[in-house]
């Protein structure tokens, strides 16, 4: 069991919020508390899941210390480093946008870059195959059920193809803001 003296050196985690962005908010806070954001964890960049590493910094105990001085209440539903007070939802301050923005562009680039490695093959080859077998379990093999089944396949394939344009776009996007503010991404 690991005290609060005792902090490990690092953890990693799945995005645990719906968005991106809370997930940019809580890189931001930890921060404050002394842990950085690092990236995809290289251990399981083959799970399925991508899985990001946070890093205890070397002055993460003076980090903390003042942090908690600052914001006493934080941890009992007070309000956070940088972020408005509590009511639902948690949103970033004005002077803190850009900073949250720049975390933001970093894990999208991570999240886009794991997703974008998946391979489209299992797909190409599994959702035609799902359909003709419910075809086929439902006695619906003839040509007007034939031609419903394709062109639903086509229109999740087009779908599964304009997303992984969007996330290329987006991820563009994100690197040409993170160049222009001078962060090297990935480290």
């Amino acid at each position: 069991m690991i005290t609060s003296d005792q902090a490990c050196g690092s953890f990693t985690t799945e995005v645990p919020w719906p968005s991106l962005w809370k997930f940019a908010q809580f890189a931001y806070i930890a921060e404050q508390y002394g842990y950085r954001y690092a990236g995809l964890d290289p251990e399981l960049r083959g799970s399925g899941t991508p899985f990001f590493i946070f890093r205890r910094l070397p002055d993460a105990h003076e980090r903390a210390a003042r942090t908690r001085e600052q914001f006493p209440g934080a941890l009992e539903r007070g309000r956070l480093p940088g972020m408005r007070a509590w009511p639902v939802p948690v949103l970033t301050l004005p002077e803190t946008r850009g900073e949250v923005k720049l975390w933001h562009a970093r894990i999208v680039i991570d999240y886009y870059g794991a997703l974008g490695r998946q391979r489209m093959r299992p797909w190409l080859i599994g959702i035609p195959m799902v359909f003709l077998l419910f075809l086929l379990m439902n006695g619906e093999l003839h040509a007007t059920g034939l031609r419903v089944a394709a062109g639903m396949v086509s229109a999740l394939l087009i779908a599964l193809t304009a997303s992984r344009i969007f996330m290329r776009r987006r991820r563009a996007a994100h690197e040409r803001l993170l160049e222009r503010s001078g962060v090297r991404w990935p480290p």
